[in-house]
């Protein structure tokens, strides 16, 4: 049985690097093989969460935070960058890129450590990218991507080439919820969590 961490470590939340991929990809791999939480049926590659750490902070402006155990130094610096370990983190993604009727949609996946699990690091994962979205656009693509420009497009970098994207602003944020029909007290956990934190409920 898994230990909730009801006094978490010290933690400080920054915006993900490439550095961090591999302890992101172990905790959701964690989730892959013991839980349903998350649908894929088989461990992700690293190169899952490194596609979608480029294409939040290179092309789109979304963003991708982990927490880290520690204290932060007034710097702005953790206290040892060489060896941060990572407790959690927290994407934000299109819910349907492709077509631009979802443009205002966006998804969130949040992930804990299971050995830190409680104790409050969700709660402020969830509210960091919440506070971001509501002061600062993000890119969408057109469907098919635009070749030419538009007095709505913006030019974005992408590699060595450039496409055109529209700034808009999240109006709506999903966040999944799997349901462990074995384990209804963990379900019901999960559900207060989220809505405490203003989600409303849509559908089972």
């Amino acid at each position: 049985m898994q230990q909730h961490n009801a006094s978490p470590p010290p933690y400080h939340i920054i915006p993900a690097t490439p550095s961090h991929i591999p302890q992101i990809t172990a905790i959701v791999n964690h989730y892959v093989l013991n839980t349903i939480v998350n649908k894929s049926y088989r461990p992700l590659p690293e190169s899952h969460y490194n596609n979608i750490l480029t294409d939040n902070h290179s092309r789109r402006k979304l963003p991708l935070f982990v927490a880290i155990e520690g204290s932060q130094n007034n710097d702005g610096d953790s206290s040892d960058n060489n060896e941060e370990k990572v407790i959690g983190f927290i994407t934000v993604t299109p819910w349907f890129p492709p077509k631009l009727g979802y443009a205002y949609t966006l998804e969130v996946s949040l992930y804990i450590s299971p050995t830190q699990r409680g104790g409050g690091i969700g709660t402020a994962l969830l509210t960091t990218p919440i506070t971001h979205l509501e002061n600062n656009e993000y890119f969408i693509f057109s469907e098919g991507g635009a070749a030419a420009p538009s007095p709505s497009f913006s030019i974005v970098p992408d590699g060595l080439n450039f496409i055109y994207g529209i700034l808009v602003k999240c109006t709506q944020l999903l966040a999944l919820m799997a349901i462990d029909g074995e384990n209804m007290t963990l379900d019901g956990r999960v559900k207060k969590f989220y809505e405490r934190e203003g989600f409303e409920l849509m559908g089972l």
